[in-house]
Formats: structure tokens, C-alpha cells, sequence
């Protein structure tokens, strides 16, 4: 779908696409470079468990909210717990990642810009469901998917 200026509305549960991400997280796209012009991604994420690695990106900015549940995070040195209606802010070139350590879903809207970060997201996917039933992903792999040059690993995940 591509949209620019003409707007559009999403009624609630519903996407542009949906992003299964394994262990039932799902990154669901509501907004994409393609419907912005390039300036603005927005998704609403679930995390059953876990989360990425600590990262870094070059190029987008983050701002998270969380909207359901529980989310831990790192965002340069500072560390914490964050539940529903809590916000987070991750510029570009500050290590940072957030993650479901509580055992119940976590739920959040990401809004990244400029857009772009969508075809890592999918890239990433593509590789996790590439992968036989119950293999765990190979980090180096992951952090090797199209568009992770300028999105580096540079921890491990929260845990």
C-alpha cells in the first residue's frame, strides 16, 4: 500500500503487515517509509519473552511507549523496568535494547525515524523463519541480515 499524502486509517488489531518474529512476537507495521515518504516507520510490538541485543543504530532515531505489560531496557548506561505508559527515547549511536523479562506479554508502539529500520525487520524474519522448528538463531547470522551495517550488535540481549 502506498499512500503518501492522502492519510489513511487502521482500526485496532490491524496492520499494514505483520511481522512474525518467532516464539510469538510479532512486530506489526503501521506506518512505513512507503506510505511517509522516507521520514517515518511506526509499528506496535509484542514480546512474549526476550528481546533484540543491545544495538546501535547510525541512521533512525526511537522513541518507544509502552503499552501493555512490562519492558526492561538499556539506553546508553542507564538500565530499568518500564510498565504501560512509560516512554523511552534511543538516539541514533547510543547503544540501547528493550526486553520481556516478566513471563507476561509485553506490548509497545515504536515510532523510528527516518523510516527505513521496516526492511531490517523483515529481513530478520525472513531468516528466523527460514530456520527448522525449534532451532535457535545463530547471532552472528542475524546480525549479519541486509540493512544490519548500520544497526551493529554490540551486547547481548537483556537478560
Amino acid at each position: 500500500m502506498t499512500f503518501h499524502d492522502q492519510g489513511y486509517a487502521l482500526a485496532a488489531g490491524t496492520a499494514l503487515e505483520d511481522l512474525d518474529m518467532g516464539g510469538g512476537s510479532v512486530l506489526s507495521l503501521k506506518l512505513t517509509g512507503d506510505q511517509s515518504r522516507g521520514l517515518v516507520t511506526v509499528l506496535e510490538g509484542v514480546l512474549e519473552s526476550g528481546g533484540p541485543p543491545l544495538h546501535v543504530h547510525d541512521e533512525e532515531d526511537e522513541a518507544i511507549v509502552v503499552l501493555e505489560g512490562e519492558v526492561a531496557y538499556r539506553v546508553g548506561d542507564e538500565q530499568g523496568t518500564l510498565t504501560a505508559g512509560g516512554f523511552l527515547w534511543f538516539p541514533r549511536q547510543v547503544p540501547h535494547a528493550i526486553a520481556n523479562l516478566s513471563g507476561s506479554r509485553a506490548r509497545f508502539l515504536t515510532i523510528a525515524t527516518p523510516s527505513g529500520v521496516e526492511d531490517f525487520f523483515r529481513a530478520q524474519r525472513d531468516y528466523l523463519t527460514s530456520l527448522p522448528a525449534d532451532t535457535p538463531p545463530d547471532p552472528a547470522v542475524l546480525g549479519s541480515v541486509a540493512g544490519s551495517e548500520t544497526r551493529r550488535v554490540v551486547g547481548p540481549p537483556l537478560g
